[in-house]
């Protein structure tokens, strides 16, 4: 009865989490940016890395604000900061219907939206839920992240179909819209934290944790991080280029969009399996098992013409690992760390997964520009999937106190 209650009190702090991650920029964003590509590249003359390269400011965004983000979650709590960040994010993801054909202007219209849209950020919120959840902690932030799966699902989709009928720019258009019309209101009236005190100095007072000092001089600190950097450079690599390559293998644009979607629905499985999972079993053993899954993504891609089944296959074990990455960043920084400053702890460690992320779809494109094919970058994947599961495999066991 107490795991019920838990959901009975928290449910609409989660519905409005699960709305606002996937309308973030880790959701609509992410998901929707490698539907963009070869209709930009065809348009402006651009190659593949250069127009990937704008999701990269994302990510090295991220890197500067994410901790700060996590510090003003702590401060002033998440719904504010996560509000400014949707209601700016809609206005500036509208506003790349207005790229011309300067790269320059392009990267600007990026970096503009990366910054303001920063609230947007899953450390904002996790933080609401992880306020409200502890005996489901796990399966709580698993719910939360499947709004990026929903999104992952029928995001690129929705995005091809508006690009197909109207043009790429009339699609920017109507995801921003989607934002301040759909996710907005939902966010505004549903998510919430549960206060410790009603004194902003005093908000954390009662909460259990290890300062950020001595977080940062844990071994159990990096062994996280540089196993997300690992993982998220490979998932954020393989999914901005999924219908590119798909394409360059003979594969018509819907068809190669509905397996992308198809990562979508096996990242809210993701989602929802490791959630459940990492409740009742050693979270890092789980991390093991999803971390080294995408390897067989690689060895799919790297085939010269992969047939439907395995390309489903493909997509089913990168979905997975994209449904299980943001959850253990969470889950572990909360139970390895604990609550007291979560924020930003999760800022830093957002670092490494940006670093990782941020990175991959330029480094994927340019790849692609200097060898003519993604074959060799897929390998190097490969063996980040293997590098990042055996890293977090070390991290021991959960302190008592947290």
């Amino acid at each position: 009865m107490k795991n019920l209650n838990e959901f009975i009190v928290g449910w609409r702090t989660l519905l409005g989490a699960i709305v606002g991650v996937g309308s973030g920029l880790t959701g609509i964003v992410f998901y929707t940016h490698g539907v963009f590509v070869i209709p930009i590249t065809s348009e402006f003359g651009w190659t593949r890395g250069e127009t990937q390269f704008a999701f990269s400011f994302v990510m090295i965004s991220a890197v500067i604000t994410g901790p700060f983000i996590g510090i003003l979650s702590d401060k002033f709590g998440a719904r504010l900061i996560a509000l400014f960040g949707l209601f700016a994010l809609s206005l500036t993801l509208a506003s790349l219907s207005l790229t011309n054909g300067q790269l320059i202007n392009y990267y600007l219209l990026w970096i503009v939206m990366s910054v303001l849209a920063s609230g947007t950020l899953p450390v904002t919120w996790t933080r609401g839920v992880n306020t409200w959840f502890n005996l489901n902690k796990g399966l709580a932030l698993g719910l939360t992240m499947v709004g990026t799966g929903i999104v992952a699902a029928f995001g690129p989709i929705l995005a091809v179909e508006l690009i197909s009928l109207y043009g790429w720019r009339y699609a920017y258009l109507v995801l921003g819209l989607v934002i301040i019309l759909f996710s907005f209101p939902i966010v505004y009236f549903f998510f919430t934290e549960r206060e410790i005190d009603h004194e902003d100095n005093q908000r954390n007072q009662n909460l259990y944790g290890m300062s950020a000092k001595d977080a940062l001089l844990s071994y159990k600190f990096w062994l996280l991080g540089f196993s997300m950097l690992f993982i998220s450079f490979g998932v954020a690599g393989v999914i901005t280029n999924f219908v590119p390559l798909l394409v360059d293998k003979g594969f018509g644009t819907s068809e190669a969009a509905s397996y992308a979607g198809f990562i979508g629905v096996m990242v809210i499985v993701g989602r929802l399996l490791v959630g459940y999972l990492i409740d009742r079993v050693w979270a890092p053993i789980i991390a093991f098992i999803f971390f080294i899954l995408p390897c067989i993504a690689c060895w799919v891609l790297i085939q010269e013409m992969p047939s439907p089944f395995l390309v489903t296959l493909a997509a089913l074990s990168v979905g997975l690992a994209a449904g299980a990455e943001l959850d253990f960043i969470a889950y572990m920084t909360s139970r390895y760390f604990g609550m007291k400053n979560y924020g930003s702890l999760y800022g830093k460690q957002f670092i490494f997964f940006a670093i990782g992320a941020g990175s991959a779809p330029a480094i994927f494109g340019k790849s692609f520009d200097m060898f003519g094919s993604y074959e060799l970058i897929i390998i190097f994947s490969a063996i980040f999937f293997i590098i990042s599961a055996f890293l977090v495999i070390f991290m021991g066991k959960y302190p008592d106190e947290y």
